[in-house]
């Protein structure tokens, strides 16, 4: 599964349950969804598989080198499975940061653990406001360390706008259009990240606020990630559950870690 590392890690970071506010919706089964899923890299290789999402479940088939790889991710309960078709087995893992893998971060802070491990603190100090949109403004800092990084975080769809760290390099989000994409209407907005002395390198990103997952995100350096193919509509429950037939077995220390949701 550690071939697949990559893509899995890119969309679950980039894909929002409609439950993200842990608040039940009327309209669920308008936000649970299949579509295709496509990396593309900067010499033109790519990686595909399928995503599929309803309410806090997600589950990632992802193709690579012959085979496929499944994670299936049930954030409400905290669990993990990956699933090896190849060999008819699936690991099980318990841990609270499956929730986040699934509905994005809450906050740009660290985990309760980092933080008291580090001694880092991280502080909302008040609102602020990037292209239109009201803002969160925190303020993450070290003990003895100068500076403070400054993010100004869009809870809606839990990522930074605006981001300034201690050595002067800068991330900002600006709001371009709404566009059609995969026959939807999305919003498109450009990243341009600038260290001091330095040209900004330039992203694209295209969030879908129906279904609150990112259709488009154009990386600097040249790699692309993006969801094709969307079918929208209820999910058959068994897909986030190991197929019947499986044997589970431990899964090897180095499949263990989730991907980071801090952006």
């Amino acid at each position: 599964m550690r071939a697949a590392t990559a893509l899995i890690a890119a969309f679950a970071l980039t894909s929002l349950t409609g439950q993200a506010s842990g608040q039940n919706t009327a309209n669920e089964d308008d936000r649970a969804f299949v579509a295709s899923a496509v990396q593309t890299m900067p010499d033109g290789g790519e990686q595909v598989g399928r995503i599929m999402k309803s309410g806090q479940n997600m589950r990632l088939e992802i193709q690579a080198d012959g085979q496929t790889s499944i994670q299936i991710m049930r954030g409400a309960e905290g669990i993990a499975y990956l699933v090896d078709p190849q060999t008819q087995t699936y690991g099980e893992i318990r841990d609270p940061s499956v929730s986040q893998a699934v509905t994005g971060a809450s906050n740009p802070c660290p985990s309760e653990a980092e933080m008291q491990a580090t001694g880092l603190i991280c502080e909302l100090m008040g609102q602020g406001k990037v292209s239109g949109v009201v803002t969160q403004h925190w303020e993450i800092s070290m003990p003895q360390t100068q500076g403070k990084t400054m993010v100004e975080w869009d809870t809606g769809r839990r990522r930074a706008l605006s981001q300034t760290w201690p050595d002067g390099t800068s991330q900002v989000m600006t709001f371009q259009a709404m566009e059609q994409m995969e026959g939807r209407s999305v919003e498109h907005w450009t990243s341009a990240t600038q260290s001091p002395g330095q040209p900004a390198a330039l992203g694209g990103w295209w969030f879908d606020a129906g279904l609150r997952v990112v259709l488009r995100e154009e990386i600097p350096g040249g790699i692309v990630r993006q969801l094709t193919d969307i079918k929208v509509g209820p999910v058959d429950p068994a897909m986030f559950l190991p197929p019947q037939g499986y044997t589970q077995i431990q899964p090897q220390m180095q499949q263990q870690g989730l991907p980071a949701t801090g952006q």
